[in-house]
């Protein structure tokens, strides 16, 4: 679909290129949104449910895991060969590893969406 003569589009980009690669600027963005975003949506939600200590020590072992999760990412990545989390997970504990991260996106996606809801409804 290309644009008339004689219309301006300041947002399009003037280049015909139809490759679809990302930036590592883009993807630490995109990384960094989705870790923002949860973080805002539940961690006031934790600590009034849990209190201060355990939800603090609740944060902490979710350090650890983002940690031991990003070496894994680091260590069994070969120069991006791997371009998904299944597809590191299954080069780290074979398909056992690669099915067990696709069964917890579902859940954690799934506890998003029931999250957001209950947001909703409370408005």
């Amino acid at each position: 679909m290309s644009p008339s003569a004689g219309i301006h589009l300041p947002l399009l980009p003037e280049s015909k290129s139809t490759a679809e690669h990302g930036t590592i600027p883009g993807a630490v963005f995109n990384v960094a949104t989705s870790i923002i975003g949860s973080g805002i949506m539940s961690i006031p939600a934790i600590l009034k449910v849990l209190g201060v200590f355990p939800s603090f020590a609740l944060i902490l072992i979710v350090a650890v895991l983002a940690e031991v999760s990003v070496d894994f990412l680091m260590r069994f990545t070969d120069a991006g060969a791997k371009t998904t989390y299944a597809g590191v997970m299954k080069e780290a504990f074979g398909s056992v590893g690669a099915l067990t991260t696709k069964v917890f996106v579902i859940i954690n996606n799934f506890g998003g969406l029931i999250l957001l809801l209950i947001i909703i409804g409370n408005d």
